[in-house]
């Protein structure tokens, strides 16, 4: 079975609910999490694929936790247990934020009793923790902007960030923990069903785990795929691929996106040359215009301006329908769109 580019985008566009909808939950789960460093990524991520989205209940059921490639994830908060897992459950503590072992067990427990009362703000339980005696360098590797101790008690299933712009805590609840192949294997299973058609490298790319280690549990699991060429290229899926449907004339994706996020190669819906365009030297991935399936343009929300950087000259046409899509994904929230001259 052969396949061609616009196949593999619209494959993707498809299983990733960019084509139709589906509840938020549903989507976070199927596309293996959110990535979530500028918290409104996923906000409009399911702004976009979720059917029903409300800018208050968007996040109900959904945490923010550590998950591959140790980034921040918005995931089911009934689900944190497989993505934990997949990352492997740690048996202790872990000394790499200048704390020792018995200060770590005893600030979680503070912590624990804090958030499990009401006091849930990050801001109010570093006061908390000052009127109790924690020193100011304990504060800042409690507290450490890469994690600290508020990480080392993710990973260890105690607590997840509430999803959205404010720093609040939430307890995780009972986690269903699993062996580490066993979730991986799950996810690996979600991957390419959600991103599929895709090559491993592309899928190592996604999960931050090495090429053998997949083909390890793929073996180990039995976990059969299915392959289609594109070119000289053997791509992998599971289910099925789409025989029909049409690809969106414009789709506003979110920054950090699914759509990339999930691959290696971006061919498949970006030309090369704007590679530099996309994702900045640092690794940060702008929110992005589609137009026809090809990313033309990148896109910022600031209050009621939306202000759009095409990298090419867009046509009158397609002005038009970026128009059409502002007005149809924020309503009468955006009363000015300017189109700027590429940076």
């Amino acid at each position: 079975m052969e396949i061609d580019i616009r196949g593999l985008l619209l494959a993707s566009l498809h299983n990733q609910h960019l084509l139709e909808k589906a509840p938020c939950i549903a989507v976070a789960s199927e596309l293996c999490g959110l990535q979530a460093q500028f918290a409104n990524n996923p906000k409009h991520a399911l702004r976009i694929r979720g059917s029903d989205f409300s800018e208050t209940a968007w996040k109900e059921g959904l945490v923010k936790i550590w998950a591959f490639r140790g980034t921040l994830h918005t995931v089911p908060q009934n689900e944190i247990g497989i993505f934990l897992s997949a990352r492997g459950v740690p048996d202790d503590w872990h000394s790499d934020w200048n704390l020792k072992i018995d200060r770590m067990e005893y600030w979680s427990k503070f912590l624990l009793e804090n958030i499990a009362s009401g006091v849930s703000g990050r801001e109010t339980l570093k006061e908390k923790c000052r009127e109790k005696g924690m020193s100011q360098e304990e504060a800042q590797n409690v507290f450490h902007g890469w994690g600290g101790l508020i990480y080392e008690m993710n990973q260890r299933g105690m607590i997840a960030y509430v999803p959205g712009s404010a720093k609040d805590f939430v307890l995780c609840g009972k986690v269903e923990w699993m062996d580490r192949d066993d979730a991986r294997a799950l996810l690996l299973r979600r991957y390419f069903k959600a991103f599929g058609p895709a090559v491993m490298d592309d899928c190592a790319y996604f999960t931050g785990w090495k090429k053998r280690e997949i083909q390890c549990v793929i073996e180990k699991h039995d976990i059969r795929l299915k392959s289609v060429l594109c070119g000289n290229q053997e791509y992998f899926f599971a289910d099925s691929l789409p025989v029909a449907g049409e690809i969106p004339a414009c789709l506003f994706l979110a920054g950090f996106d699914q759509l990339l996020m999930g691959y290696r190669d971006r061919s498949r819906v970006m030309d090369e040359q704007y590679k530099r365009d996309v994702t900045t030297n640092t690794g940060i991935v702008h929110p992005t215009i589609l137009l026809d399936g090809r990313i033309q343009a990148k896109w910022k929300k600031n209050g009621t301006k939306l202000t759009v950087t095409p990298f090419r000259d867009i046509s009158q046409k397609n002005r038009r329908r970026i128009a059409r899509y502002t007005k149809e994904l924020f309503g009468g929230e955006m009363r000015e769109i300017d189109f700027c001259g590429k940076d």
